[in-house]
């Protein structure tokens, strides 16, 4: 049972043009804001138009604003940074496209205090959400922190898909039931490609159930990449217009750009939460595809094309971030 004083805190605001097909969606909405006592805004917008909006801005567990700003004005601007992060998304969903691996259900970003979602439900149809995370004390931000959130994110997006009984596109891969992360998928070596000087650290963190496809960037340039593309286990995944080589030349563009992609969302997201984006989650119908700062100009490029292990190949980049920055000189 939620708090009294807290569902007395939520505050909701609807658009000009409310109409009764919110009712449920803003239930559904309002829960997850009293389920997660680190979710402070969330907001449903429809081709990114605000529907309406619930936060606890004014209750004690969200986190302190700017002195000069009131939990009107904050309210304000979380809205329009949320129609923004919708933009972005719908953006990026045509920019992925190419990869022929299906439309963006869900944008994950976080900071080293702040996790923000944005997850496509149906249609034009997006939920936004804003939440604080434990401050982040490893040198890499850990996905860890913003786990349980994204979970029930998933689920709330998942039960707003139901309302119009369309499935679940179970977004980063929270349905799938868990695996033993040291099982061996048996020998990798000789479906491993790798380009430039790869690293032993990299090549470890690859697996057909987990990630596919990993790199490593410094100023600009890309250091390392590897992946088991070639694997039996993945051939499902590709086709005449998306062959090995055609997927790998595109997730070198993209992981070319996804730097000032980051640099964009975190440019989008500056006037509600603190910080840069440090970890960028873009999470196709089909696999998803991440960013990882490591320094100021140093960034993994990550890529998994199994929607059943989104959540495991994201564990893997963290872990693989973590060891390359034990090893920086």
């Amino acid at each position: 049972m939620s708090d009294p004083q807290l569902i007395d805190a939520v505050v909701e605001e609807s658009a000009e043009q409310d109409v009764p097909g919110f009712r449920k969606k803003r239930n559904l909405c309002r829960q997850l804001l009293l389920d997660d006592p680190a979710v402070y805004h969330i907001a449903h917008y429809t081709g990114g138009v605000l529907d309406f909006s619930l936060d606890l801005l004014a209750h004690i567990s969200a986190p302190a604003g700017r002195p000069d700003t009131d939990p009107t004005q904050r309210r304000e601007a979380y809205r329009r940074v949320g129609a923004q992060l919708v933009y972005r998304a719908a953006e990026l969903s045509r920019r992925v496209w190419h990869l022929q691996c299906g439309g963006l259900v869900r944008l994950a970003a976080q900071t080293r205090v702040d996790y923000v979602f944005c997850n496509t439900t149906v249609g034009g149809e997006h939920v936004v959400g804003f939440a604080r995370t434990a401050p982040a004390t490893d040198s890499v931000v850990d996905p860890a922190a913003a786990s349980q959130i994204d979970q029930r994110a998933a689920k709330l997006a998942t039960d707003l898909r139901g309302l119009v009984r369309q499935p679940s596109q179970n977004p980063g891969g929270w349905q799938t039931e868990a695996y033993d992360p040291s099982s061996s998928d048996g020998d990798i070596t000789s479906h491993l490609t790798e380009v430039g000087d790869s690293e032993a650290i990299l090549t470890r963190a690859l697996r057909p159930s987990g990630l596919h496809y990993l790199s490593h960037h410094r100023l600009g340039e890309q250091v390392t990449a590897v992946d088991i593309l070639a694997h039996p286990d993945l051939e499902q995944f590709f086709n005449r217009g998306a062959t090995v080589v055609d997927r790998r030349i595109g997730y070198q563009r993209l992981a070319r750009d996804l730097s000032l992609l980051a640099l964009q969302v975190s440019r989008d997201l500056r006037r509600a939460i603190t910080g840069e984006v440090e970890r960028l989650v873009l999470d196709l119908e089909i696999g998803a595809v991440y960013y990882y700062l490591l320094a100021p100009d140093e960034y993994l490029f990550g890529v998994c094309l199994d929607q059943d292990w989104v959540s495991h190949a994201d564990q893997a980049i963290w872990k693989v971030g973590g060891e390359l920055s034990r090893t920086r000189p």
